[in-house]
């Protein structure tokens, strides 16, 4: 894949080896509780695979937060929501007290960066303050918009995250089968 012309992704390097780490740990303890729980009874391999799948899709969502800065916009991508700024609309980034990054607006929102929130690690080595300085010399140089409008909606990380929250949805319709017997038909 071609990378865009213009565009750099600020995400901490910890996240990405964490994120992966973490994904094949809980593969490995479901591979692992699949032949301990059994297929049998309302406690059995669905419901403990609908927990391992939820865990690493919740875990992945919150990993894969990242500050996306393109030619166009700077997009504040959380576990939740994606923001997309334009960069005249932004009056500045910093470090609020709690060590956690936010970007404001020149209407006086702020948008809270996932990516960079405070930590004791960060404390000592600085990567929030180092990512705001990043963001800040970005749109020094970028006309002031007048009108602007700041674009939410949901955050869309990872081609795998989808795929876990449908086995988890999946399972949790097995467990109710299994616990409150099969739905009335109408």
């Amino acid at each position: 894949m071609k990378r865009h012309e213009g565009v750099r992704k600020l995400r901490r390097s910890g996240y990405r080896i964490l994120q992966w780490f973490l994904t094949v740990f809980f593969l490995a303890l479901g591979a692992l509780a699949i032949p301990k729980m059994g297929m049998d009874g309302p406690n059995g391999a669905p419901v403990g695979l609908t927990a391992i799948f939820g865990t690493i899709f919740v875990e992945q969502r919150i990993l894969r937060s990242r500050v996306i800065l393109s030619p166009s916009c700077v997009r504040v991508v959380n576990a939740i929501f994606e923001y997309r700024v334009e960069p005249g609309a932004i009056k500045t980034a910093y470090v609020d007290t709690g060590g956690t990054m936010k970007i404001e607006t020149r209407d006086g929102g702020e948008i809270f960066v996932g990516a960079y929130s405070g930590s004791l690690i960060d404390y000592f080595v600085g990567s929030a303050g180092r990512a705001a300085k990043i963001v800040r010399n970005y749109i020094a140089g970028k006309p002031v918009a007048s009108d602007f409008v700041i674009h939410r909606k949901y955050a869309r990380s990872c081609p795998l995250l989808p795929a876990c929250g449908l086995v988890a949805d999946e399972g949790v319709q097995v467990a109710a089968r299994a616990m409150y017997g099969p739905a009335p038909r109408q």
